[in-house]
């Protein structure tokens, strides 16, 4: 049997199993007051990892969380402990981290789409996803496509889950050509009427 003598062979894989251990314990030990942290006890959770990712659990203590449940915070510990340095400002600028904007979440009523219109519907669907994903992520979508990199089209149900209530897939921003970024995103339907975006 040969071994892998290489000292980073699976360093990130460990890390982020330890990170979600000792994350997990901070939530117990601060019963969901996420502020109430020392910065000491955080400070291990930073990790740069091989493929330029990195993990801002380091920050977790500036978390504020909007429901409090268990749930909110396992979202936020897997945002944060695997994340693009470059989509945040400097570290020691933040002093708040409110949770709902950190999952990029938001309701909007003022989205509708006639899926009876005659024409191109590929185009019409890709232009609503873009419209809508662009009431969060600012800084421009160029593309919205499936996971496969195909777009919206018959063959992916126009990217439209089974039961109406969602889409899902990938959208890019290409604004940058040395640089694109891309992200899996779901939007969904609320009993209201309302449509809630996650990127």
């Amino acid at each position: 049997m040969v071994m892998d003598r290489n000292p980073y062979f699976g360093r990130d894989e460990n890390f982020e199993n330890s990170a979600r251990r000792v994350a997990d314990m901070l939530w117990e030990a601060s019963k969901g007051n996420l502020q109430a942290i020392p910065s000491n006890y955080v400070g291990s959770l930073s990790h740069d990892y091989l493929d330029g990712s990195v993990s801002l659990l380091n920050l977790l203590n500036k978390v504020s969380l909007s429901g409090n449940t268990y749930q909110e915070f396992s979202e936020v510990v897997e945002h944060l402990l695997h994340t693009q340095v470059s989509d945040w400002p400097a570290e020691d600028s933040i002093l708040e981290i409110q949770s709902e904007k950190l999952l990029y979440e938001v309701e909007s009523e003022e989205f509708d789409f006639d899926f009876a219109e005659p024409g191109d519907l590929s185009d019409k669907v890709e232009f609503f996803l873009k419209k809508v994903i662009s009431s969060v992520y600012l800084d421009g979508v160029s593309e919205v496509t499936d996971e496969d990199g195909n777009p919206p089209n018959a063959g992916n149900r126009y990217l439209r889950s089974p039961d109406g209530k969602s889409y899902s897939g990938t959208f890019y921003d290409k604004s940058d050509k040395s640089k694109v970024k891309k992200f899996d995103f779901e939007i969904k339907e609320g009993s209201n009427g309302a449509w809630k975006i996650k990127y």
